[in-house]
């Protein structure tokens, strides 16, 4: 298991090869990731029961938080990462790693202190009631100490993903992944240990990827390093990974805060049924949806590696096949969604109100799905090029600032009801797709005119 001597392949290999091979074992990962969790609910489902499926639901708002913080770090180094690799500056690539993860284990260290401490409260906030609160908790402990090892698996996926290795970056993720569905029914089957066997499960199966990785970059198989001179703090160093990474973290900090919100709006409106039909809904949407990340983490080296080696030709060769690649993918999951509702949901239960009231949000929150590949390409692309504030724009737009505003807003002042926060998610997809579609249209044309990236 040997790593590239350099990352020049980058910028010489064919795009369409480079494309593909990069973003094909990425695709696999997110792939598996996705099953994962399709098969963790499935199991879940089946060994506890229905109000622990909605107990997850409720907790996975708040890991998303977690891993927003874990992306803003491991996504604005990647990009600082490439760049440097493209600029032939190893010595800073050095430097910008091993800071990553000194700020990366500060920071992991920080959500479990404040985790372990205000648990009952963050559970609460983010929609639990009194039924699904016992198992909630139950899942959250355990899952409190998976928190610095998803950050440095992550990280390291990131790093790895930087320099060109994707097939390393892919085990990495893969053991995490397929260790957890190995792990998951052996805890919760075998050994009885309900959702909390559930929650080891991960916590485990984290643990060894990161070990994995760590291994990987301390035996020198890596093309960067760590360094001891760099593991003190840089503040320019530190700020350059955060601003780039921030729009990462909106991202998913909207989508933490667009899960407390239509949580609570759903607790209020629909009770326990509405909010374990959101769960289930989400799950099967991120099986389509991480492999469009996969195509994503393919395209965002190719572009900050030639950003920092001056050639935007093949920055615009990428992203108008990232663009193909990734709307194939988002029409797929419409068409499976409008389709075969009824066979997914039956997957995790077989209550017939959550069955009935899951299919319908499901096939509205996959209508407009084949949009969200230019929404994602057009936030990668700013990312890569390391433009902060467009990448901030492009990352919350959707949840932030269309989506949530729609969900307080059409059961308040229309006679939707719950139905007004189903109709949300098509109208926010659609309207995020016409400004992301200028944006990048816009920025597609300057590249073309000025051959330099976009300022």
């Amino acid at each position: 298991m040997k790593a590239p001597r350099d990352s020049q392949f980058l910028g010489t290999e064919k795009i369409n090869k480079l494309l593909f091979s990069l973003s094909m074992p990425a695709f696999i990962a997110m792939l598996v990731s996705g099953i994962y969790n399709i098969v963790d609910t499935i199991f879940v489902g089946k060994g506890v029961g229905t109000l622990a499926v909605g107990a997850i639901g409720i907790v996975y708002p708040i890991q998303t938080m977690y891993t927003a913080f874990a992306q803003m770090v491991s996504i604005g180094c990647a990009s600082a990462l490439s760049r440097s690799l493209g600029a032939k500056n190893n010595e800073r690539a050095n430097q910008i790693t091993t800071n990553a993860y000194v700020l990366t284990l500060i920071i992991s260290i920080l959500l479990m202190i404040i985790s372990f401490f205000f648990a009952d409260k963050l559970l609460y906030l983010f929609g639990s009631n009194e039924e699904l609160i016992p198992h909630a908790k139950d899942y959250f402990f355990v899952g409190i100490w998976a928190i610095p090892f998803n950050a440095f698996a992550l990280l390291a996926s990131a790093v790895f993903r930087a320099e060109g290795d994707i097939k390393i970056s892919m085990v990495t993720v893969l053991i995490g992944a397929l260790f957890n569905i190995a792990l998951d029914p052996l805890f919760i089957f075998t050994f009885h240990l309900g959702i909390t066997g559930a929650a080891w499960a991960t916590v485990i199966s984290q643990a060894l990827a990161t070990a994995f990785s760590l291994f990987f970059i301390l035996s020198h198989r890596s093309v960067v390093k760590f360094e001891r001179r760099f593991l003190l703090p840089n503040v320019k160093v530190m700020t350059s990974i955060i601003s780039v990474g921030f729009s990462a973290f909106a991202r998913n900090a909207a989508s933490s805060l667009f899960a407390l919100i239509t949580n609570a709006t759903l607790r209020n409106l629909g009770g326990t049924v509405a909010l374990t039909a959101f769960g289930t809904v989400n799950r099967i949407i991120s099986l389509f949806f991480l492999p469009i990340m996969g195509i994503n983490q393919g395209l965002q080296p190719i572009a900050s590696y030639n950003y920092g080696a001056k050639q935007p030709e093949r920055i615009r060769q990428v992203v108008k096949l990232a663009l193909i690649y990734t709307t194939l993918i988002g029409a797929i999951g419409s068409v499976t969604g409008f389709l075969f509702p009824h066979f997914l949901i039956k997957l995790f239960t077989k209550d017939a109100d959550l069955i009935s009231q899951a299919t319908f949000v499901l096939r509205l929150q996959l209508l407009f799905f084949w949009t969200i590949g230019l929404q994602t390409v057009a936030s990668t692309f700013y990312q890569a090029l390391g433009r902060a504030m467009p990448a901030l724009f492009l990352s919350i737009l959707r949840q932030f600032i269309i989506l949530i505003p729609l969900i307080l807003l059409l059961p308040r002042f229309t006679n939707l009801g719950l139905n007004g926060v189903w109709y949300a998610f098509p109208i926010s997809d659609f309207t995020a797709f016409l400004i992301c579609a200028l944006v990048l249209w816009k920025a597609w044309h300057h590249l073309k005119k000025t051959e330099s990236p976009v300022k």
